[in-house]
């Protein structure tokens, strides 16, 4: 199957997550072509997000943009895990690739990372843009996973810790460190 990839459809689709349109949500779990596409806004927003790694050498950047898709991939399985194992109701249905395109996609707002190097007001920055992303996360958990708001933030918050345990024994063992999308 060919997969055309138009940065045109990209650049809406996140405008539409950032806004909480909740038919893009649908859409773009529907469509198995938005999985490379999630894997562009995702490499985007480690690009933005790790600026600063460029003071430690160009291969500290390609190891961040490496190590954020690791992260997405876990993240997207251990969020798929919680929702269809530990949180989920006879009508909760997905798939791993379904969650891995709406949770790269829902990581979008973090994009404007580049600006919390602002003196003074990058910390507040920083705030909003974890907040934004936080509540974008909880709408691609509810639509991916056919569930309720409050079955989709039980399964964030269960599916964030274990996203920590895991990516903390991960780079344990191989010497790295990975960030979780949210």
């Amino acid at each position: 199957m060919e997969t055309n990839i138009s940065l045109d459809r990209i650049v809406q689709r996140a405008k539409d997550v950032m806004t909480f349109n909740t038919r893009t949500y649908e859409e773009i779990t529907r469509d198995p072509s938005a999985t490379p596409e999630a894997g562009i806004v995702v490499a985007t927003v480690a690009i933005a997000s790790g600026l600063g790694w460029l003071l430690q050498g160009p291969g500290a950047l390609i190891g961040g943009v490496v190590a954020m898709l690791l992260g997405w991939v876990l993240s997207a399985a251990i969020i798929y895990f919680v929702g269809t194992r530990i949180t989920s109701t006879p009508h909760t249905s997905s798939s791993v690739e379904r969650v891995m395109r709406i949770v790269g996609y829902a990581a979008v707002p973090n994009v404007f990372q580049f600006v919390t190097g602002i003196w003074l007001i990058g910390g507040i920055i920083g705030s909003v843009l974890w907040l934004w992303t936080l509540a974008t996360m909880i709408v691609a958990i509810k639509v991916a996973l056919n569930m309720d708001t409050g079955r989709a933030v039980a399964t964030g918050l269960v599916a964030w810790i274990g996203s920590i345990i895991t990516f903390a024994i991960f780079g344990a063992i191989f010497n790295i460190s990975l960030n979780v999308p949210f």
